[in-house]
């Protein structure tokens, strides 16, 4: 039997590598790699089927579904949504392509393990046997310890202001704080190894540090399986993606968190809970069941496969899924656009409005400046009579003095003085 790896080529996300370096290492040899995104186009060299542990995010691109028969599934760590697509403005379709051929894939091939239970619950209502398995990333090993092991803590992808409030928090105190992110540039050309040797070092860095702070969840669920103290700070609760894995973590909101409504201590973290570690014992199960039971294997893919529709049959509902989906893209566009045009003409008119507004505040402006010119001249004229009246009290002042020492005198000095002053 051949074996596969199933990667995402082009991302920038180093989780989806970490999520495909989990299922390589149940595997007892990779030959071949296979980008998730192409995973309907995939043929073996000689047409020998590969078995594949299928953990992955479906279908970000719409029109790759279902697999192609040379991949031998192991369906576990399904997880599909319609939210890459469907929230963004154009496109309304959400769940077709689970519809009907799409769908029987999944029927032949379960009961499908989903990577949540949001997942889970959306394949049961389209008939599908399907239950929650978690992420192929909780059944990671711990990674060596280094002489560093406990003197930092790591703050991956958190909100900046989250970000800033812990720097600040532990300023003063002996340890380092690591800022740290799962981003890196987009490079399909990096190779497998390349991949492993980034995965390994990050992991490396998570398992040496006294805890790791984060919203994301491939970073999140690594270190639990590495026994790893996690807090998660992350402002959505009812992100899909993570449930039910928030019940596994000690975590507050971004909200909260800045409001200073939380109860972690950064320097002595707790254990983590320990509710992921049935599931974690369940895959690892499941995955060494799957390559134990294929490992002999001799049939050939068209003997080996389990659906009952032909290639042509795919084709056709591909083409008709896809062409129902573009319709509802053109449609939408099409409201969208109307939408468009009456958004247009209304900032038409609120331009002018504002065009007016501003003509009416610089003559406001000019107003004001006319005004405090005036204002400058009236307290001027304000202070020269204040001057005049002070000064005018001052010779009141000395007449009353001199009116009160006159009064003072005697009759006889007072002749006297009048007779002193006419000489």
């Amino acid at each position: 039997m051949k074996y596969g790896v199933l990667y995402n080529k082009y991302n920038i996300n180093i989780g989806d590598d970490i999520q495909a370096y989990a299922t390589a290492r149940f595997l007892p040899r990779v030959d071949y790699f296979i980008d998730r995104e192409h995973i309907d186009e995939f043929k073996t060299d000689s047409g020998e089927p590969v078995a594949v542990i299928m953990n992955a995010w479906y279908m970000w691109a719409k029109w790759n579904w279902p697999p192609s028969k040379y991949i031998l599934p192991n369906m576990i760590g399904f997880h599909y949504a319609d939210h890459q697509l469907a929230h963004q403005p154009g496109s309304p379709i959400k769940f077709e392509f689970l519809e009907g051929i799409g769908g029987d894939y999944l029927r032949a091939y379960g009961p499908v393990g989903c990577r949540d239970k949001f997942t889970m619950k959306e394949l049961q209502k389209r008939g599908i046997d399907a239950y929650f398995s978690g992420c192929i990333t909780m059944t990671l090993p711990k990674m060596p310890e280094r002489e560093d092991k406990g003197s930092y803590i790591c703050l991956v992808d958190l909100d900046k202001r989250v970000e800033r409030k812990i720097i600040k928090m532990l300023e003063n105190e002996d340890i380092e704080v690591k800022v740290i992110t799962q981003n890196r540039e987009r490079n399909g050309d990096m190779t497998w190894e390349e991949r492993c040797d980034m995965v390994e070092e990050l992991l490396t860095l998570y398992q040496n540090a006294r805890c790791i702070v984060t919203k994301r969840l491939h970073c999140s669920l690594p270190c639990l399986a590495m026994d790893v103290p996690v807090y998660l700070v992350k402002e959505m609760e009812n992100d899909i993606r993570f449930d039910p894995y928030y019940d596994f973590f000690y975590r507050t909101t971004v909200t909260k968190f800045l409001n200073d409504e939380f109860d972690y201590d950064f320097l002595n973290p707790p254990p983590n809970k320990g509710l992921h570690l049935p599931y974690r014992e369940s895959l690892i199960e499941s995955c060494e069941s799957f390559v134990k039971q294929v490992e002999n294997e001799t049939r050939t893919a068209d003997e080996l496969v389990k659906t009952v529709y032909t290639p042509e049959e795919v084709m056709r509902w591909r083409h008709d899924t896809m062409k129902t989906a573009m319709d509802l893209w053109l449609v939408e566009g099409r409201v969208v656009q109307k939408d468009k045009k009456a958004l247009e003409k209304q900032c038409v008119k609120y331009d002018k409005k504002i065009a007016r507004l501003e003509e009416k505040l610089e003559s406001s402006r000019n107003n004001t400046r006319k005004f405090k010119g005036e204002l400058s001249e009236v307290k001027k004229d304000r202070d020269k009579i204040i001057k005049q009246r002070d000064e005018l009290e001052k010779k009141k002042k000395a007449l009353e003095k001199e009116k009160a020492d006159f009064k003072a005198l005697s009759k006889f000095q007072k002749i006297k003085a009048i007779l002193k002053n006419e000489v």
